[in-house]
């Protein structure tokens, strides 16, 4: 036995007894015409499009979990606006929850129906199991239980035109069976007296009173195209369909999230991604009440795409990421939005965004998928630090529109959903388990005192990063068993 061998399994077994007692179809045909779903980008086929995956080999971390392919994809012809991943039905399985939006893409598209393709332990299936009975542009999706009633509801946020109905709701449990998955008509409509073309949601209790509340981001229609960001509030698991609260200027805005950026009281405020000539920024949230103008923007008004919120560096506070060209990443300091971290991308061209902690380390990374080349990036961040260059990038001939995590094939690892406009709609990338499970943290390829470390302190706090074996979301014998081998046998 080598030196580091004999180290690494008298540290095993001191730690084991320790712890022991505590606008594309790519594919097609010349000529074809792709546009994206709030009719700002355009795209044709065979233009861009290699379908395969890279990742760059020198920035890549030991517990990277994608492989260059999919492992999974939905072969229907449709043009993705939103994903979600979450379990429809009540079945114990994660399903994929795909809502569509049309256009005046040529060969024009025949279906833009909702979808719920049901998971089960093999994984999802590629034809929907749920389908709703009218088509609607829409522009983005959001689950959660609106009406208190413990299943989840599907918020779709609508456009295409503008309309007085920017939301709609299909809430969940048809007939009041949870195993019959949402209703297939919605049995909600938002009001709003301004015609608007509805392109994002959020939802987020915004006055601490335990129901979720429904904000939207969205535009008009030249020669009239802007529009206010709009607040539908919960009234005791009931929406109100008239807004409760709208923006205090008219702009084009195509992306909400939260955070708690100012006081640290609980009251999450209201962040929004903004377009071209509009500065991109967030709404203080007073007491429940939102001010109408925005506490602080970025300075750049070159037009931002999706918004999302999250402690990237690991200093306790959020950071704000806008879907910009580039992709960049803000702290917020004395009230001021300052750049932290752009990417660079062959190509710019955001159409949706995401913090995740995909590889399971316990800190937030980076994802991005672009519109006119159908390209889904994704940054990894190293301890506050994500690469600046693409860690991973799928190459798809489609152009890309929506881009989530979530576990589908039921292993307690988030996987990779990317939807698309063409003949395939969605592609599904499983997350793997890493080649050397006990290397926790730097230096990658060595198994040390640190990687213990990290276990033992990951363990205490339940983090991922040490839920090693199954029952996955449970820390027991089962996790010490699984790091304890996994050290001792060493790097591969």
């Amino acid at each position: 036995m080598t030196e580091s061998a004999a180290l690494r399994a008298r540290v095993a077994a001191g730690l084991s007894t320790a712890l022991s007692c505590s606008i594309v179809s790519m594919a097609g045909a010349q000529g074809a015409l792709e546009i994206n779903e709030d009719g700002r980008a355009f795209a044709r086929p065979g233009v861009i499009g290699t379908a395969n995956g890279t990742w760059n080999g020198s920035m890549r971390g030991a517990a990277f979990p994608f492989g260059d392919e999919p492992d999974f994809q939905i072969d229907l012809r449709r043009q993705v606006g939103g994903l979600a991943i979450a379990d429809m039905n009540a079945d114990g399985f994660n399903d994929i929850v795909v809502v569509c939006y049309i256009s005046n893409s040529f060969p024009p598209y025949d279906d833009w129906r909702e979808m719920i393709f049901y998971g089960s332990s093999d994984g999802p299936s590629a034809t929907p199991g749920w389908l709703s009975d009218n088509q609607t542009h829409a522009g983005d999706v959001q689950i959660g239980d609106i009406d208190g009633d413990g299943n989840p509801d599907m918020v779709v946020v609508r456009g295409g035109s503008v309309r007085t109905d920017p939301v709609q709701i299909y809430f969940g449990a048809a007939g009041g069976d949870p195993s019959a998955g949402p209703e297939t008509s919605p049995s909600f409509f938002a009001s709003f007296a301004r015609r608007q073309w509805g392109t994002a949601g959020d939802l987020v209790d915004i006055d601490s009173d335990g129901d979720l509340d429904i904000v939207t981001t969205g535009q008009g229609l030249s020669p009239d195209p802007f529009r206010p960001v709009l607040m539908f509030r919960n009234e005791n698991g009931a929406i109100n369909p008239v807004p409760a609260w709208q923006s205090g200027a008219e702009e084009i805005s195509n992306g909400a999230t939260h955070a708690d950026l100012l006081d640290i009281d609980s009251n999450p405020e209201i962040i929004t991604a903004k377009w071209v000539n509009f500065q991109s920024g967030y709404y203080e949230n007073l007491a429940g009440t939102l001010a109408p103008f925005p506490f602080a923007s970025v300075a750049s008004t070159g037009g931002d795409r999706g918004a999302q919120a999250g402690d990237v560096t690991g200093d306790g506070v959020p950071e704000i990421l806008f879907g910009g060209d580039p992709v960049t990443l803000y702290q917020h300091a004395h009230g001021a939005l300052l750049p932290y971290w752009s990417a660079s991308p062959p190509n710019g061209g955001t159409q949706d965004i995401r913090l995740h902690d995909f590889d399971s380390d316990g800190d937030l990374d980076i994802a991005d998928v672009v519109f006119s080349s159908g390209r889904a990036y994704l940054y990894q961040n190293n301890n506050g630090v994500p690469d600046t260059t693409p860690t991973w990038t799928y190459d798809a001939p489609e152009v890309g529109t929506a881009i989530t995590f979530g576990d589908l094939n039921h292993d307690g690892r988030d996987d990779l959903v990317v939807g698309y406009s063409g003949n395939t709609c969605v592609r599904v990338f499983y997350a793997q388990a890493p080649d050397c499970p006990a290397d926790l943290a730097p230096p990658v390829g060595v198994l040390d005192l640190a990687d213990v470390q990290a276990f033992v302190t990951g363990f205490v706090a339940m983090d991922p990063i040490a839920d090693l074996a199954a029952p996955f979301g449970v820390f027991d014998l089962g996790d010490l068993q699984a790091f304890v081998g996994a050290f001792n046998a060493g790097c591969p």
